[in-house]
């Protein structure tokens, strides 16, 4: 039984809970949270992974298919530690199309719904647009937690080092507040909802043209979903400093002091050495091109042992006895 119900059903627009932030951030329980509560998350959902997301991510699988095909195209990645730059025209008209197919096809005419994929964030100037187009109103919610448990997570999951790690969180965040501050939005800090994920949620409720009709179900919310705990906060170095530094502009919404942080990183950013910018953007353009490669290679492989086996089930299955 669903726990939210639309107030307006005759409302024309639909209404959308797009959760934002950086990777390892607590999205997935937010969203499963949501789930439970009755806000549709769409249609195809990627299965449970043991070890790296054991209740579940709640994430479209066509979503990221979608948004993995955009970073491609501005031969970018989820993990690219540089400032991303804006989607081109050209390919943000062709996306913008694919995308409102997407919205239709997966969400249908629900009233409302969610949307979750970490990579939303640093493409939000885009699907900001997106949204202005379906006649969608979003409601983002930013998911955010302490950088340096992220990066610890991180650094067991995928080993990256804690600076690339602090720049990944570094931008999912600066873009995820700073491109939603001028519409609805709740920020969420992942330590309160593991704490009291009622409490927590209170502000996306009331923000929402929704009534909770019950309540009483058990909360998706497992404080065992925190296995990364960071018992001293103090650093040093220009990461972790920033970062921390914009972690406690967030929590408390300090939209001048995030704007400031934000003009200390993109200095920082623009001391990296040009070469070296230029060689990560030609590294990341050859995995690209090579992954497509190996895909369709793959794909015409797996075709070409399959087909006898189509053809003859097709024959079978025609076949009058």
């Amino acid at each position: 039984m669903n726990q939210i119900a639309s107030k307006h059903s005759d409302n024309k627009s639909q209404q959308a809970v797009i959760v934002v932030g950086m990777h390892r951030s607590g999205t997935s329980a937010l969203s499963g949270e949501l789930s439970r509560l009755g806000v549709f998350m769409g249609k195809h959902l990627l299965k449970p992974q043991k070890g790296v997301n054991d209740k579940g991510f709640y994430e479209n699988a066509r979503l990221l298919e979608l948004n993995e095909e955009l970073l491609d195209q501005n031969h970018l990645s989820w993990d690219y530690p540089l400032l991303p730059p804006c989607v081109p025209e050209s390919i943000h008209e062709t996306f913008k199309s694919k995308s409102l197919k997407f919205i239709e096809r997966e969400y249908g005419t629900s009233p409302l719904w969610g949307m979750k994929d970490p990579r939303v964030s640093i493409l939000l100037p885009f699907w900001h647009d997106v949204f202005q187009s379906a006649t969608v109103n979003p409601v983002y919610v930013l998911m955010i937690r302490n950088p340096l448990e992220v990066a610890a997570s991180l650094h067991k999951r995928d080993k990256f080092s804690q600076d690339k790690s602090l720049m990944l969180w570094l931008n999912y965040n600066f873009f995820s507040y700073l491109y939603s501050a001028n519409s609805a939005r709740v920020i969420i800090d992942f330590e309160q909802l593991l704490e009291n994920p009622k409490k927590a949620i209170a502000p996306l409720i009331a923000c929402l043209d929704v009534k909770v009709e019950n309540s009483r179900a058990e909360s998706f919310i497992d404080k065992g979903l925190k296995r990364q705990v960071v018992v001293d906060n103090h650093v040093s170095g220009i990461l972790p400093t920033l970062a921390m530094s914009l972690y406690q502009a967030i929590t408390t919404n300090d939209k001048d002091q995030v704007e400031a942080l934000f003009e200390q990183y993109q200095v920082y950013q623009s001391s990296i050495h040009p070469v070296l910018k230029e060689h990560l953007h030609q590294v990341q353009a050859s995995e690209v091109h090579f992954r497509h490669r190996f895909e369709n290679l793959y794909e015409s492989v797996t075709w070409q042992l399959v087909r006898p086996l189509k053809k003859l089930e097709s024959m079978l299955t025609t076949r009058e006895f």
